[in-house]
């Protein structure tokens, strides 16, 4: 026990230290972390009349950014390739919400802590008999409806689109759950927070169940310019600092 306590201490000590020299680092510095992203609610919202940002994924991000003393001013781009591209080309320090992948993390260096996860879930009316998600080949034949332009998990989106399911693609999440509670289909796929947002209403989703467990899991990170200025650049105190942070 005299040992383990002496690597805790050891290891507390250390991240007390990075932290400590990230804080003096960022020490009479005015600049704050900037960070491209797009409105995608609820994980990042816009509010339309006073322009304020905020959500899951902004409020994990500040969470990073307060622990080595920076604010976090966001840049909100009118596209996703936009905003990509100002990231890679350090016009701004990183970018949210981005999921990884070994290209992007060629121009881009990952946060090793989720800011989230936006994993889809199959959902079928209250009153359905169905009662749990075994597997993908529990929807062979059924009828399951989508939303339009969205891809939710890469093996479930393989599937569904092979020919194996009845597949109802619709324009939004209302027309989703429109079909569901009408009996048009059987299963509706998304992820239960974006109905939540964009229905808001209780008499409605109460008649929905969401199946356990998700379809799959689809983490959203923050990732850091690898162009990104002098005082961020990998390796110094507040870099270090930023990457250690847990939101």
């Amino acid at each position: 026990m005299t040992k383990l306590r002496h690597i805790v201490m050891a290891a507390s000590l250390t991240l007390a230290g990075v932290f400590g020299q990230c804080h003096n680092a960022a020490a009479g510095q005015s600049d704050s972390l900037r960070i491209a992203t797009i409105a995608v609610p609820p994980f990042v919202s816009v509010d339309p009349n006073t322009d304020n940002i905020d959500g899951i994924g902004p409020e994990a991000v500040r969470k990073i950014a307060a622990q080595c003393g920076m604010e976090v001013s966001f840049v909100i781009s009118p596209s996703w390739a936009r905003a990509y591209m100002m990231a890679v080309s350090g016009t701004v320090d990183g970018i949210i919400p981005t999921t990884f992948s070994e290209e992007r993390a060629t121009e881009l260096d990952f946060h090793p802590a989720t800011l989230f996860d936006a994993g889809p879930s199959l959902m079928v009316r209250a009153d359905s008999g169905i009662t749990g998600f075994g597997s993908l080949q529990q929807l062979e034949g059924q009828r399951l409806a989508v939303q339009q332009n969205i891809l939710l998990e890469p093996k479930f989106d393989t599937f569904i689109r092979g020919g194996k399911v009845d597949l109802y693609v619709r324009a939004n999440a209302t027309a989703l759950v429109e079909e569901l509670l009408s009996g048009k289909v059987d299963y509706i796929a998304d992820t239960y927070s974006v109905l939540e947002h964009h229905l808001g209403r209780p008499d409605v989703l109460s008649h929905i169940r969401v199946l356990e467990p998700k379809v799959g899991i689809a983490p959203r990170y923050l990732a850091l310019s690898k162009a990104r200025r002098e005082l961020l650049a990998p390796g110094t105190p507040l870099s270090r600092c930023l990457i250690a942070a847990r939101p």
